[in-house]
């Protein structure tokens, strides 16, 4: 149990990293090797994954949550799936390197 907590606890971290290193590279072109952003994307993408299957799947994540938070939280963690696939998708296919704005 407490290891599950943990792990989900720092894939979040790590996604929530990666949504800093989205915008970052979206409006101040951090990355200026395509290999590399592409990479970086692509692995805050599967860091992302498992945070909803486990939110799902796991009843006894954070036992102090009560039922709707657990929902919410579950709902986050979709969400930021979702967001994540988006960008990811986005910016290997269609953006180029450097600045966008």
């Amino acid at each position: 149990m407490v290891t599950t907590s943990r792990t989900f606890t720092r894939l979040a971290l790590v996604s929530l990293v990666g949504l800093g290193f989205y915008y970052a590279h979206l409006f101040l072109g951090m990355v200026y090797s395509a290999w590399l952003f592409r990479a970086l994307a692509v692995c805050f993408l599967m860091a992302t994954v498992p945070l909803p299957i486990i939110a799902v799947n796991d009843k006894k994540l954070f036992p102090a949550l009560e039922k709707p938070l657990k929902r919410m939280l579950a709902l986050g963690a979709m969400l930021l799936l979702v967001h994540h696939f988006l960008m990811t998708f986005i910016f290997v296919m269609f953006l180029p390197e450097g600045r966008v704005f």
